[in-house]
């Protein structure tokens, strides 16, 4: 106990004294908010008792003894601070604080008298730090000692509060850590409190340490490590000796012993986080650590429903558990947007936890629970991806991917390829809908390479949810191939839906390809075979693809028309998505431009508004194209081309989807176009704008509509007289291709492209084709030497 008179100065108390008034001289890297609301309670006459609480390592006694320091001289009779910490938990604290104010006191007689009499005229303030181990004795202590003494106010620190009433309790927080949505520059970042306290530890131990550019992604990443704790922050800074951030931080994966140091390194009388851990731990009795184990599992905040999930007992029961949790500053609560809690755990506890887990021999176990906690969400996920959820399931996976990720490898390094091939089925639509297909076929393959524990179900379920990865990745052979697997294996078991929606795969396969006969065929066959809702109505949306690329579009109009409207009945956004492009193509078939248009637009935005990167790089691509045909004249329809152009390549790089053949051919001819209309410079800057562009980003910029049009014009001045298709097949003209290689680049049969040709001949008065490519080459210098203020360039195109 050290007494504090107001006479007393803070260089006093920084000058001599032991344990806690030592601190009280030092600077607080952050906690200006912290400090200053603790100054206003101690400094409110109305509040008596404080509790500073918070989890190991946050700072408590440091952050109290500096509040002591600002406060304590404020008081008429100064205060008082008290180290229970290592006090015997028997020992009585009146008697304690009675010898320490050098009162008598007399064996057998009570002591509370005399701590009454002598502090009950006294204005002071008493700091108790590290109230835990004498939790039991202190609450009726400090109880009496307020009630008889108004005068007095009681500042505490510990885990949890004491239980007082009308105690106050402040919960302090770890250091603010950098931001992970974004990348602040280096001087930022040296302000962020967790970053400048490693930084400025650091140097006192490697005095040449500088934050840089070479090192601030592994400093960012160990102050993440560490919670943003100050004593996880001073013991990976005395490690700075030796080790290099990211050497710390691998040996951080392997154990939590990494964080450890000498009573040189830091103020507590911690000498390891693991033993800071510990001692907070010690204060649950074995069923409550045993549940705390379990929790550690999940990676992210959790809420109650989820907790459940990996608790055999009472709900009532698992609830109170996480309270006290709560109180213990062992678990932390946030409030969600719509007003639930979410419950989550410091990743240092969770850390030590796993690892006594697997020391106890229950890290196995523990596994499977969780495995089997993500074979349930993504079962409802894969319902919920095919209703009128789908964005919000979307979300939900985003949320739990690091724990699906945990589960899959655990699953895979166990052999349970059961589990492993059911979670990758559930999730075949979000693979594609995020870009990560490649991801979802190495865990099908891996779950079907060692087909033993799996049901004959199992494997045609996983087969054919490989064959649609494989089909979006464009491996066509290895598709049909998992498709005729899982075919005999749904006819050995007599599924007619498994069998129908392997006949529709087929299709699609043959359509891809640009193989309309098989196609039809194919799909024709499935169609009386598709007995289920949902797969009944793919099917027809498939068989309509086929007519339209066929010419019949009234056919393929009715078809898509009966697909949409029960995909409307079931609101599932993707397939009315996907089904109103199809829309689309007929509806420009018929010469219903702006229908077509709206109907692009429309999927387009839900492609976007769902954050589905296969689909929006798709309608991308078409709706581009579509804008081609039907907006060619204007230059920057050309521009808009170019750019989404080039962030759907950009999308497609990055998720490994592939574009179907034909429309991979027209983007091929419409990319070639906008070469030879813009320049190719112009063109490769739009085309590498894009690829750098978010993909909510391109697609609102594509569908923006422009604010001018600016229509070519044939050399002469006067309006061009060809048509959108005529302009494209000219041009193709003039680059030297044959009417079967123009069939071939634009999908469209090779008496269409004969009939093109003769018409544009005769609009042009043009008796050959190289005639017809002189007037394409004089059209080309005639915009080229438009006025720039017509027509920007380069840098100023991009603006544009």
């Amino acid at each position: 106990m050290y007494p504090i008179s107001p006479s007393t100065t803070t260089d006093d108390l920084g000058a001599g004294g032991p344990g806690l008034l030592t601190v009280a001289n030092r600077s607080l890297v952050g906690r200006q908010e912290e400090r200053a609301e603790l100054r206003g309670l101690l400094g409110n006459p109305a509040v008596r008792v404080v509790t500073v609480t918070g989890p190991a390592g946050v700072g408590k006694s440091r952050f109290a003894a500096a509040a002591y320091a600002d406060v304590a001289q404020s008081f008429e009779d100064g205060g008082w601070a008290v180290d229970l910490n290592d006090v015997h938990p028997g020992q009585d604290p009146e008697t304690l604080l009675a010898e320490t104010l050098g009162l008598e006191t007399v064996t057998g007689r009570p002591v509370h008298p005399l701590l009454r009499a002598y502090l009950r005229p006294r204005r002071s303030l008493l700091l108790l730090d590290g109230c835990d181990r004498m939790r039991a004795a202190l609450v009726p202590a400090v109880t009496r000692l307020v009630n008889d003494c108004p005068r007095l106010t009681v500042l505490m620190t510990g885990n949890e509060r004491l239980g007082i009433y009308g105690e106050v309790l402040l919960r302090l927080r770890p250091l603010e850590l950098p931001p992970a949505d974004r990348e602040p520059d280096l001087d930022e970042l040296r302000e962020i409190p967790s970053v400048k306290l490693f930084v400025e530890r650091t140097v006192v131990s490697r005095p040449h340490f500088a934050l840089t550019e070479h090192n601030r992604d592994a400093v960012v990443r160990l102050c993440r490590r560490t919670d943003g704790l100050p004593m996880a922050i001073e013991f990976a800074a005395s490690r700075m000796k030796m080790l290099s951030p990211q050497r710390l931080l691998d040996e951080l994966d392997h154990s939590l012993d990494a964080l450890s140091g000498t009573e040189f390194d830091t103020l507590s009388r911690h000498r390891s986080m693991g033993a800071a851990i510990a001692r907070q731990l010690d204060t649950l009795d074995k069923d409550e650590r045993a549940l705390l184990r379990r929790l550690a599992v999940f990676h992210r905040a959790f809420d109650l429903p989820t907790a459940q999930a990996l608790w055999p007992g009472d709900v009532a029961e698992l609830q109170r558990l996480l309270e006290t949790f709560v109180d213990k500053s062992l678990l932390h609560t946030e409030e969600c947007s719509d007003g639930e809690l979410i419950i989550s755990m410091l990743g240092l506890t969770r850390q030590f936890l796993l690892e006594e887990a697997q020391t106890l021999g229950e890290d196995r176990e523990l596994s499977a629970a969780h495995a089997a906690f993500c074979v349930d969400l993504t079962e409802s996920a894969e319902s919920g991806l095919r209703g009128p959820d789908q964005s919000r399931w979307l979300l939900v996976i985003d949320y739990w991917r690091q724990d699906l990720a945990g589960a899959l490898d655990f699953l895979e390094r166990t052999g349970d390829t059961a589990n492993l091939v059911a979670i990758a089925v559930h999730l075949r639509e979000y693979w594609q809908a995020r870009g990560e297909i490649r991801e979802g076929i190495a865990r099908l393959r891996a779950g079907l390479d060692d087909a033993g524990g799996l049901t004959l179900a199992q494997q045609a379920t996983g087969r054919l949810a490989l064959a649609e990865l494989l089909l979006a990745a464009g491996e066509m052979t290895a598709a049909e191939d998992c498709l005729g697997k899982a075919r005999a294996a749904y006819e050995e078991l007599g599924d007619a839906a498994g069998v129908a929606a392997c006949m529709r795969g087929a299709g699609l396969v043959a359509l891809r390809r640009g193989d309309l006969a098989e196609a039809d065929r194919r799909v024709e066959d499935c169609v009386a075979a598709a007995d289920d809702g949902a797969e009944h109505a793919e099917v027809l949306r498939v068989l309509a693809e086929v007519r339209r690329a066929e010419g019949d579009a009234a056919c393929a109009r009715r078809l898509a028309e009966e697909a949409l409207e029960f995909f409307e009945r079931q609101r599932d956004v993707r397939n009315i998505a996907l089904t109103r492009l199809v829309l689309g193509d007929v509806a420009f078939a018929l010469g219903d431009q702006d229908g077509a248009v709206d109907l692009y637009r429309s999927a387009l935005r839900d492609f976007a508004e769902l954050g589905h990167l296969a689909l929006c790089a798709l309608g991308l691509e078409k709706f581009t194209l579509l804008l081609t045909r039907s907006r060619g004249q204007s230059m920057e329809t050309w521009r808009r081309a170019a750019r989404a152009l080039g962030a759907a390549a950009g999308i497609r790089a990055a998720t490994g989807c592939v574009a179907p053949a034909p429309v991979r051919m027209e983007v091929d001819a419409v990319t070639a176009l906008t070469r030879v209309r813009l320049g190719e410079e112009e063109a490769a800057e739009l085309a590498a704008e894009g690829r750098q562009s978010p993909p909510k980003t391109a697609v609102a910029a594509v569908l923006t509509p422009a604010e001018s049009a600016e229509p070519d014009r044939a050399p002469d001045g006067a309006p061009n007289p060809l048509t959108p298709r005529e302009r494209e097949v000219a041009e193709l003209v003039a680059n030297g291709l044959t009417n079967r290689e123009i069939a071939r680049r634009l999908g469209i049969a090779e008496w269409t492209a004969v009939n093109h040709v003769r018409k544009i001949m005769r609009k042009l008065a043009c008796t050959s084709r190289v005639q017809v490519a002189s007037w394409m080459s004089k059209q080309d210098s005639a915009r080229r030497s438009r006025p720039t203020a017509l027509r920007p360039s380069g840098a100023r195109a991009s603006r544009a």
